[in-house]
């Protein structure tokens, strides 16, 4: 089965079904897809040196990718790639590096729990006083924060979150 391909341009994208991709015949690898829902992306299709092949999303269609401007990005995308470099996979190396809300409670229940951190009195904590921690981070923090990264928490989060709080959202029995 032989792929169409035919310039990518705004009366292409949005003649796009579900389920449907639609590649670009001015930049090889370049395509517009669209899945399930309403939103299309654009996505680059390249091989690393090693030989795998790796699909980079570009980003949603709209403001500020449209076919232009993505077609652009995917150029240079595969310019980085002639140079060596894979810009999927630094993408997912950094993705897993990224400490969430929820692994840094963690960590903070095990460092309590092992009397590592200390009060202003250079004590351990108590264990009724890590009882109520632990019961405000699996009630609380981590429903409403655990996902996002502890750099990308920014004060409009904790806003919401203690809105939420306030008004019970996070009530349980």
């Amino acid at each position: 089965m032989a792929i169409e391909r035919r310039r990518i341009g705004l009366r292409e994208v949005a003649a796009l079904a579900p389920n449907q991709e639609v590649w670009d015949s001015a930049v090889a690898g370049f395509g517009a897809r669209r899945q399930r829902s309403k939103s299309i992306a654009y996505v680059v299709l390249y091989r690393t040196r090693d030989g795998r092949p790796r699909r980079y999303t570009i980003g949603r269609h709209g403001a500020p990718w449209t076919p232009e401007t993505a077609r652009i990005e995917a150029k240079r995308i595969l310019g980085l790639v002639a140079d060596g470099a894979d810009p999927a996979g630094d993408k997912r190396r950094q993705r897993s590096q990224v400490t969430t809300v929820a692994e840094l409670c963690d960590e903070y229940l095990q460092e309590a729990e092992a009397g590592r951190l200390l009060t202003r009195r250079r004590a351990g904590k108590k264990p009724s006083t890590l009882m109520t921690d632990r019961g405000r981070v699996v009630r609380h923090i981590k429903p409403l924060l655990g996902k996002l990264s502890v750099a990308s928490v920014a004060r409009d989060d904790v806003e919401r979150f203690m809105h939420a709080v306030a008004e019970g959202n996070t009530n349980a029995r």
